[in-house]
């Protein structure tokens, strides 16, 4: 008989065994048996199953190998449909999970709620994870301020301000959130539905980001984590912030395993974290059939931000755009406004930190050696500011138009 669990961790991981291994272990280190962890592994060798051999009679983790050259999307999608659990979480093969995130999710069932967004109050470094400027680089853990406050968001509309915005910073916004976020299976499902499949596009993040908040009915936002971020040297967060993720489009990794894909022509082909977020943000609006949104994607916004933080590339984006730029005259000068008021926003933050800054609220600490010892730290830390569990069910208890 098929075992039930109320929620599956789902780890997409490739060639990263070490870290992978050590994720595995802080989950099924929790002593819960409500917890499936699965893990889809595209490795180029079927090692990890040797490394994980003490749980081999623990039902509670569900290991697939797939074979050969499948692209991020797919592994993302094979990783979702082996999932059992009524609630979903992704996360990275670095990655972890905080324990009190059984608790959460059971509220949110009890309570018909289809997306919890966490926030990432704690961040890890991993040893010699070469992301760090100006800090010992020996594992390295960041638990910034936590409040336990939530509140409903109403996601749709932040699909709305994200294309308003080009579909960049999408981050900032309170989209639904899978990977890092936790969302009731039945809401994946209604996407399959339409889309025939889970994920789209090129950033499986952004895209069924992006699909889920046009899909739940019920969603809040929880400043606690429910998972802590991880950062290590193979890590698409380390490329990110030490300036890998840009080039050519043909050379961008999002293209392996992928056949004939169509980029967005509303996108600059070039490759940035910038450019495939917009495209994949483009493409789930279009795989839902909602072609009434496209109007609102500044495309504007997107050309000028751009232009900016890749002024290499500055050529190709006002070739690309040139026509565009032409033919939409007011209403372009109108649109544009939004990003210089956008960016004007940003530059006064940016200088009110450097003259007046506040004083820091960001807790760290050096020496965390791996995923576990982070997570113990972190629960050192909430029981030394009096955080507890009764405390976060206290706050989304306050949410009472979830109450059934």
């Amino acid at each position: 008989m098929k075992k039930e669990f109320l929620l599956s961790i789902v780890i997409p991981t490739k060639n990263r065994e070490r870290y992978a291994k050590a994720t595995i272990e802080q989950i099924l280190n929790i002593n819960d048996d409500r917890i499936q962890v699965v893990v889809q592994d595209n490795s180029d060798s079927c090692l990890l199953p040797g490394l994980l051999v003490k749980y081999n009679d623990d039902n509670r983790l569900k290991y697939v190998y797939k074979k050969g050259t499948i692209s991020f999307v797919e592994n993302f999608d094979l990783a979702i449909s082996n999932a059992d659990g009524e609630y979903l979480c992704i996360i990275g093969d670095d990655d972890g999970i905080v324990p009190q995130i059984v608790d959460v999710v059971l509220w949110a069932k009890n309570n018909n709620v289809d997306a919890i967004k966490p926030e990432l109050n704690a961040i890890y470094f991993w040893p010699n994870s070469e992301a760090l400027r100006n800090k010992v680089d020996d594992g390295y853990l960041s638990i910034s301020r936590i409040t336990t406050k939530a509140k409903i968001c109403n996601p749709y509309y932040e699909v709305e301000k994200l294309l308003n915005q080009g579909a960049q910073r999408y981050l900032s916004l309170d989209l639904v959130k899978l990977y890092h976020g936790v969302v009731r299976r039945d809401c994946l499902e209604k996407i399959k539905d339409i889309t025939g499949k889970y994920f789209g596009g090129l950033s499986p993040d952004i895209y069924i980001s992006v699909a889920l908040s046009l899909s739940v009915e019920k969603m809040i936002k929880l400043d606690f984590p429910l998972t802590i971020s991880g950062i290590c040297n193979k890590s698409g967060s380390s490329d990110s912030a030490t300036g890998r993720h840009t080039g050519n489009l043909e050379d961008a990794p999002h293209f392996r395993g992928h056949g004939t894909y169509v980029w967005s022509e509303n996108v600059p082909e070039f490759y940035s974290v910038d450019t495939i977020w917009a495209d994949s943000a483009l493409a789930a609006i279009k795989d839902l059939n909602r072609f009434d949104l496209l109007e609102k994607f500044n495309v504007e916004f997107l050309a000028i931000n751009c232009i900016i933080k890749y002024p290499q590339f500055k050529g190709l984006i006002l070739k690309f755009y040139k026509s565009y730029l032409r033919e939409k005259g007011i209403y372009t000068i109108r649109r544009t406004g939004t990003f210089f008021t956008y960016g004007i926003k940003g530059l006064f933050k940016k200088i009110k930190v450097k003259f007046w800054p506040k004083q820091t609220e960001n807790y760290y600490v050096n020496g965390i050696k791996n995923i576990m010892k982070a997570d113990i730290t972190l629960q050192k830390k909430l029981l030394e500011d009096g955080i507890n569990t009764n405390m976060v069910i206290s706050s989304l208890d306050e949410l009472n138009q979830f109450r059934n």
